[in-house]
């Protein structure tokens, strides 16, 4: 291969075909902001060929009301997005996407700190071969207002839902007894300027020398939607007994210790996929746990993985 410089640069490709689905939003001129979500319009084209033009005609199409994402990545110029599918009034309805379980949440992932654009995926499938849910995704080539953005993986939000993070639904009226007890989605993470900060762990990393703390956020249920008495509970749970019995000299007993909390494997599993890709946001942030109605602590689902298998020179 060779390198010419010249007065004459190369002319750009004009996009016509790819092995990839399109994905075209129309926002109808809009800008995408932070929050809330604007309307917009979603089509999809995904031929059985596996050849995709722009001239297609689309194989799905979605109402949807979309969002830029992210914390860090809200500064990029390539930016990620997520969305809702909608009927044409507005209500959010369930749909298959990509051969995915039909739900109404869902992300557009830009990964603009991986050039390689798949380190998350291949995160995702190695957790799936734990045997653990992690979020499904499609690469995909993304248009928005017939302007091209890039590649992308269309995939899904982590939430609650018998095909993701199957756990109980826990009712705002539920605070009370075994009702109480799940089920939960919490995330370590910096701290959600649109939400409630959730709470703050009383244990300090080892390393924290610009006073770094464990914030948990809520997730599920979200910081809107949660009771106080299921704030209390939680928190509780997390700190009170586990974090506690974790700290304590007697961390090691069966009974005393921190087993009654923890779902071992899970933690195992969770451990080595951070590990094996050297995920410098691994345990400090993007980090999710859920638990279960008289359940234990469950580490995960793994999520962003961007800056993993030396991505990063730091941490």
């Amino acid at each position: 291969w060779s390198i010419k410089f010249s007065n004459s640069p190369s002319i750009p490709v004009n996009f016509t075909t790819s092995d990839l689905p399109i994905v075209s939003i129309n926002t109808y001129g809009l800008l995408i902001p932070d929050e809330p979500k604007i309307y917009a319009f979603m089509s999809i084209i995904d031929n059985p060929s596996g050849v995709n033009a722009l001239t297609d005609t689309p194989t799905f199409t979605s109402h949807i009301g979309i969002e830029t994402r992210g914390n860090s990545s809200q500064g990029v110029v390539k930016k990620s997005y997520g969305l809702t599918t909608q009927d044409g009034f507005g209500t959010d309805v369930n749909v298959s996407i990509f051969g995915m379980p039909a739900e109404e949440d869902w992300v557009l992932i830009a990964n603009y700190n991986d050039k390689t654009l798949f380190r998350n995926a291949m995160a995702y499938e190695m957790a799936r071969r734990t045997g653990r849910y992690a979020s499904r995704t499609q690469f995909c080539e993304v248009f928005i207002n017939n302007q091209y953005r890039g590649v992308y993986h269309f995939g899904e939000k982590i939430k609650r839902d018998n095909e993701r993070v199957d756990i109980a639904k826990l009712e705002p009226t539920e605070i009370s007894g075994e009702n109480l007890t799940g089920g939960y989605i919490l995330k370590i993470d910096k701290e959600d300027p649109g939400g409630e900060p959730g709470f703050i762990s009383p244990y300090q990393p080892v390393n924290h020398p610009n006073g770094q703390v464990t914030k948990y956020l809520y997730v599920y249920p979200d910081a809107i939607d949660i009771v106080v008495e299921q704030k209390n509970y939680i928190e509780s749970y997390v700190v009170g007994n586990f974090e506690n019995a974790l700290n304590s000299s007697q961390f090691t007993d069966p009974t005393l210790g921190y087993r009654p909390y923890m779902d071992e494997a899970s933690f195992m599993d969770y451990f080595l996929i951070n590990e094996i890709g050297k995920n410098v946001d691994g345990y400090r942030i993007s980090t999710y746990l859920h638990k279960d109605k008289n359940g234990e602590i469950v580490m995960g689902p793994v999520w962003d993985f961007d800056l993993a298998f030396h991505n990063a020179d730091y941490c």
